[in-house]
């Protein structure tokens, strides 16, 4: 059985969005290693995260949330079980206050201020916003290999075609659809 925990915090410091992308690039990996699915609302001040895994992923988490500069006054607004996991494509999902989504949940809803849902509610919101994004990482299929390809120096053709030099098959990145035992034909 899958625990789910809520909880809010506050921002220390500045976070917009290059420091929600920062975070989600360290986030993601974690998440994905533990086996935690998450999805998080922040407005300029307040954050709102709902994390699914195991307790003891959950408890290791949570820790390093607690301890995290970033966050302060942090407090677990429930913690339940579940039987399936409500978030399972976001390995670390996130929304803000100037969503477009966002806005049209809560304008449809006829809700003014997020933290003031009870979590059940602030779940179902964030599950849809959630349904209406891009799917996000599956777990099975978060790293497979890629090309970079480097542009080739003065071509007078728009499809050219490049130097032998110039494609390298270093590096591993998502791409969204393909599974592991497709990637290693790529």
């Amino acid at each position: 059985m899958l625990n789910r925990i809520y909880y809010e915090s506050r921002i220390t410091g500045r976070f917009g969005p290059l420091a929600l992308l920062a975070l989600q690039k360290r986030c993601v990996r974690r998440n994905l290693e533990a086996n935690i699915t998450s999805f998080m609302f922040f407005d300029k001040t307040r954050i709102f995260q709902v994390l699914e895994g195991d307790a003891a992923a959950i408890d290791a988490t949570m820790k390093r949330i607690v301890d995290n500069k970033m966050h302060s006054d942090v407090k677990i607004r429930a913690i339940m079980r579940c039987p399936e996991r409500q978030f399972a494509h976001w390995p670390f999902g996130a929304t803000t206050v100037h969503d477009a989504d966002f806005k049209r949940v809560m304008n449809a809803s006829q809700q003014n201020d997020f933290f003031a849902l009870d979590v059940l509610q602030a779940e179902r919101f964030l599950g849809i916003i959630a349904s209406r994004k891009r799917r996000a990482v599956r777990m099975d299929e978060f790293t497979a290999k890629s090309r970079n390809f480097c542009s080739p120096k003065k071509s007078s053709k728009f499809f050219s075609k490049p130097d032998k030099g110039t494609i390298q098959n270093k590096g591993l990145v998502h791409i969204p659809g393909m599974l592991r035992s497709q990637s290693a034909d790529a």
